[in-house]
C-alpha cells in the first residue's frame, strides 16, 4: 500500500512541476519603464544590466514580486511592477490615437493570453 501511494505522489509531482516548467518557459512581459536588473532577487542586490520601457523580455523564473528575465546580456530579476503583463499594442504607449486608432484613421483589436496574443489592424 505504502509503496503504491509513494509511486503516485512521485507520478502527480513530476506532472505538476513539468506543466510549471513549460508555462513559465513561454512567458513574455514587456517593461513598463526603465529599471535596474539585479543579480539576486532582492533590493540590495548588484545592478548587472538595464532594461528599458517598451522592450520585451522573456520570463525565466519568479521568486515573490521577484522576476528572473532574460535579455540580451546578462540575465537577472527586476521586481513585478515594471513589467507590463499582455499585449502592450502595435504602437508606442503614449501615442493619443483616440478612438479610430493610429492618428485617429483607421483602428486595431487585440486579444492577449498567457502564451499569445493576435491582434487586427486596418486604416492607413
Amino acid at each position: 500500500m505504502f509503496a503504491k501511494t509513494l509511486k503516485t505522489v512521485a507520478i502527480a509531482s513530476a506532472v505538476v512541476l513539468a506543466t510549471a516548467g513549460a508555462s513559465m518557459a513561454s512567458s513574455w512581459a514587456w517593461v513598463d519603464h526603465d529599471a535596474n536588473v539585479r543579480k539576486k532577487a532582492f533590493a540590495g542586490s548588484d545592478v548587472i544590466n538595464y532594461v528599458y520601457e517598451g522592450q520585451q523580455v522573456k520570463i525565466v523564473g519568479q521568486q515573490g514580486p521577484w522576476y528572473k528575465i532574460q535579455i540580451p546580456g546578462k540575465d537577472g530579476w527586476v521586481k513585478k511592477g515594471v513589467l507590463e503583463f499582455g499585449n502592450p499594442g502595435p504602437f508606442p504607449a503614449d501615442y493619443d490615437y483616440g478612438y479610430g486608432g493610429y492618428g485617429g484613421y483607421g483602428g486595431s483589436f487585440c486579444i492577449a493570453g498567457s502564451n499569445a496574443s493576435f491582434c487586427l489592424s486596418g486604416g492607413y
